[in-house]
């Protein structure tokens, strides 16, 4: 047996085979970031085709205000829906519902320093906590859903107005990290101008069923959903960046990305930076005054001593609080090393009592405040406890509200702020990784706190919202987490965050990088919005070959309906079967493909589509009925041989199988493809030649021109030839490739009337297959193989017609 190979060269230089299968290289996990803001853009949904869209639905009604509970409960029932209540002073119904609707604080207008958001978050964590086994294990996509109604202003905290219920944020974050951790559910955020029953009744009853966008606000009657776009830099503001004589006040800012910012400022600006910290100042004695190898050596000896699991525990936290205190006190006398005036103060900023001891302590106070403290301890929501949500939340939200009051304490602090910076996080603009969503909820708190106290207090707030910066901060795991977002450089970082501080800009802005593999059919949708962004290609994509998601079970199952209709792309007005428009070959091959996407193994490897196995499509169900043909997938992982298989089968409205394939992954590319005659035909065989015979099969042409007689080169075709989309997905195997060997087989068989089978035994890939640029036949087996550049890249073994 003798192969081609693929040389290294052309592995590099040509496409990925599956270019959206990752976004880059999980070995380097630093990309560079693009600047975002989110503003409302107006998008229509149609109305309800019924007066009881919510029929048949059992829906739990969470909230603080029990009028507003009723009220909209009573609305809720009147269009169909079936609802249960959980409000203050009642217990949560054990069962009976699979869809929760939560008003949690709405209704009520906010005041500095309001608490109610802890109990009725409790509420919404005993509820979520509740669902939680059944959702998971439920796969019908969308059979439950959460629906967080949040009371912005109707554009969800941006745009023209001010924010009555800024609080909102909290359920906006879970929510939309939910997806996460409950892959099949549906979620959406809705935010309604006005808190009344009719209103968010109606929002509901538009939103549930079928929730096609993350974040959907209503005001004033008209539909919003809130969308990303690039944006440079706001310019530095005329004293507005801190000066020599100037002090900023970095709250959590003794170590990770908070002490890099502190570092930044004071080299920059060459003004005071003050950060804080939960306990005293380290002393540069004992376990802080060791080298690192006895560090070492004394971490290892602590944690020998955990015999049980308790004990092992104390341990564990025993150590972890000594490496935070020696990262301390190594950055505070490295700072003083260098001659930077950064000090430190304890403080908790959730205890008033302390945040106002620092305040004091700084005379006439700061010129900017950088509210930076927050803890992230990840857990799945199912193993957290109402009071470990509500500590995470309380260290964003309280924390910013006793900053707030301390500057509002003296006429001449509030003379002397010229910025109060809070430091949000992606987790909670666009969901987080597995185990954040109480993190993701305080964080998107804290962007909508930050509106309501410019709009209403007129203090000059921003929030910046940052991915994972590189092994720095509080994500442990950083081969997980650079599979959901490309990491940020710290000295990229630092220079983005002092350059904001100086423009004194109030509003938000996103720093983005590259989107990495970890998405659910539900979390795309959170992408969905973007402009402007280096991965949309692959995100459409995505979304062109997904279709409506009917299952999902992560890891394991996908099951899907597309509805293609005749003429509306170029691809779908080209191939003929008798007399009836049809479904090209390569596009339901393509569809079968991206399932692959979707249904991979646990943790997300990077793995290569190798081949495609037992590939069978039945020519008479690519037929067009009428002007549109309905194609239900579904696609099953497994572990087959050592591989990583997945069984795609599509099939057509009526139940009728249409095509059958097998999807086989390797950790490496195809570098050596077998040569002729090494191929196993297993059984399979078709007849030479290359006559016409008039049978079924017919194409117009235009997007794939037939090979001319005894030549075989294939003509180009490029995506957007195929399709008339923004975004024209690039196919897997070059789709020209796929209907001149359809071509071919068809002219080799026996003259046929009616259509039959297309059968090919094993379709073998290697990179640079999207596009290629020879077909050739070899002998009597069946076997075709396909070039670019005079590399082997494609070979089907097997291809044959049969009825």
């Amino acid at each position: 047996m003798t192969s081609t190979a693929v040389p290294d060269a052309a592995v590099r230089d040509w496409p990925a085979l599956r270019p959206h299968l990752s976004a880059f290289d999980p070995e380097a996990f630093v990309r560079p970031v693009t600047r975002f803001v989110w503003e409302p853009v107006e998008v229509p949904r149609p109305a309800p085709a019924t007066d009881t869209p919510l029929a048949g639905r059992n829906l739990l009604l969470v909230g603080e205000e029990r009028d507003l509970v009723d009220a909209v409960g009573a609305a809720l029932e009147r269009r169909g829906a079936r609802i249960m209540t959980h409000t203050p002073g009642t217990r949560l119904p054990a069962d009976g519902w699979d869809g929760i609707v939560d008003l949690n604080v709405g209704g009520r207008a906010y005041e500095l320093g309001d608490t109610s958001w802890r109990q009725a978050l409790g509420r919404t964590s005993e509820a979520v906590r509740s669902a939680y086994p059944r959702w998971a294990a439920e796969h019908r996509y969308g059979h439950h859903v959460y629906v967080a109604v949040t009371h912005l202003g109707g554009l969800g905290g941006h745009g023209d107005g001010t924010v009555p219920q800024p609080l909102g944020g909290i359920w906006a974050g879970l929510a939309k990290c939910l997806p996460r951790e409950l892959p099949a559910a549906g979620l959406v955020v809705v935010d309604v101008d006005r808190a009344e029953p009719e209103v968010i009744a109606e929002a509901v009853a538009r939103e549930y069923v079928r929730p096609e966008d993350f974040e959907v606000c209503y005001r004033a009657g008209r539909r919003h959903v809130l969308a990303g776009r690039p944006a440079a830099a706001a310019p530095p503001g005329e004293a507005a960046a801190p000066g020599p004589g100037d002090t900023v006040l970095v709250t959590g800012g003794a170590r990770g990305v908070g002490f890099a910012a502190a570092r930044a400022f004071a080299e920059t600006f060459g003004c005071r930076v003050v950060v804080t910290g939960r306990g005293e100042r380290p002393r540069p004695e004992g376990i802080f005054a060791l080298d690192d190898e006895e560090f070492a050596r004394w971490r290892r000896e602590r944690l020998a001593t955990g015999r049980t699991p308790a004990q092992l525990a104390e341990v564990r936290g025993e150590v972890r609080r000594a490496e935070e205190n020696r990262a301390v006190h190594r950055n505070l006398a490295g700072a003083a090393a260098d001659g930077l005036r950064i000090d430190y103060r304890r403080c908790d900023c959730t205890d008033p009592d302390q945040v106002e001891r620092v305040f004091a302590a700084l005379g006439e106070g700061p010129t900017h405040v950088v509210h930076n403290a927050g803890i992230d301890e990840p857990a799945r929501f199912d193993r957290k406890s109402a009071d470990d949500v509500v500590r995470t939340v309380d260290v964003k939200v309280t924390g910013f509200a006793n900053l707030v009051r301390a500057v509002l304490a003296r006429p001449e602090r509030r003379a002397r702020l010229r910025l109060l910076s809070n430091v949000g996080s992606l987790a909670g603009r666009m969901g987080g990784m597995v185990g954040q969503i109480d993190y993701a909820a305080g964080n998107e708190a804290l962007a909508r706190l930050g509106f309501w106290a410019r709009d209403n207090l007129g203090l000059p707030v921003q929030t910046l919202c940052w991915p994972t910066w590189e092994r720095l901060g509080v994500i442990a795991n950083y081969a997980a987490a650079v599979r959901y977002v490309s990491t940020l450089d710290p000295v990229e970082g630092a220079r983005l965050w002092a350059a904001e501080l100086a423009s004194g800009h109030t509003g938000e802005a996103v720093f983005l990088g590259r989107i990495g593999a970890v998405l659910s059919p539900g979390q795309l949708r959170g992408f969905g919005t973007l402009t402007g962004h280096p991965d949309l290609p692959r995100l459409h994509a995505l979304d062109h070959y997904l279709g409506e998601v009917e299952e999902y079970e992560i890891f394991r199952m996908l099951r899907t309906s597309l509805t293609l209709r005749a003429r509306h792309h170029p691809c779908l007005a080209e191939f003929r079967v008798g007399s009836d428009l049809a479904v090209p070959v390569s596009v339901v091959l393509e569809y079968a493909v991206a399932a692959g996407d979707w249904v991979v193994p646990e943790g997300w490897p990077l793995l290569h589509l190798r081949e495609l196995r037992a590939l069978r499509v039945r020519l008479a169900g690519l037929r067009f009925t009428g002007d549109a043909l309905t194609l239900r997938r579904e696609a099953r992982g497994v572990r087959r041989d050592g591989e990583w298989c997945v069984d795609v089968t599509v099939r057509d409205a009526t139940g009728g199988e249409v095509a059958s394939l097998t999807l086989v992954y390797g950790e490496q590319p195809v570098t050596g493809l077998p040569a002729s005659g090494a191929g196993d035909s297993n059984g399979l065989a078709a007849h030479a030649g290359r006559r016409r015979h008039g049978g079924p099969l017919d194409w117009a042409g235009v997007v794939f021109p037939d090979v001319p007689e005894g030549e075989d080169t294939v003509p180009t075709v490029f995506p957007a030839d195929l399709w008339t989309v923004p975004f024209p997905p690039s196919p897997t195997v070059d789709p020209a490739a796929v209907e001149a060997l359809v071509r071919a087989t068809d002219r080799s068989c026996s003259p046929r009337a009616t259509p039959g089978t297309l059968s090919v035994h094993r379709l073998v890939l290697a990179p640079g297959a999207q596009r290629v640029q020879r077909l050739r036949p070899e002998g009597e087996s069946g076997r075709w193989t396909g070039s670019r550049e005079g590399v082997t890249v494609l070979v089907a073994d097997g291809a044959m017609i049969s009825n």
